[in-house]
């Protein structure tokens, strides 16, 4: 009864952490960070098939969102933004 009681209590406990997924854009950095609350961690500048792009991690609690932001010639950027 005590192993019953233990097991419980630790499922009990395990199971606090683990919550929805916070709610996020697939392709708007500007509302992820300001209407969806999601905080820039890092930005790291690089480039995708030749085109200057740039990478921004954001964090909300324990989740993790990164944006990809491509940087087109004379056409409007491209942007994405996933969980890993």
């Amino acid at each position: 009864m005590k192993k019953l009681s233990m097991i419980v209590a630790m499922l009990l406990w395990c199971n606090v952490g683990f919550g929805e997924e916070p709610k996020w854009d697939f392709t708007d950095l500007n509302k992820n960070v300001i209407e969806y609350g999601w905080k820039i961690k890092s930005s790291k500048m690089t480039k995708v098939d030749g085109l200057p792009s740039e990478i921004y991690t954001l964090t909300k609690g324990n989740w993790v969102l990164k944006c990809l932001i491509i940087y087109i010639p004379k056409e409007i950027l491209e942007t994405w933004c996933g969980t890993p």
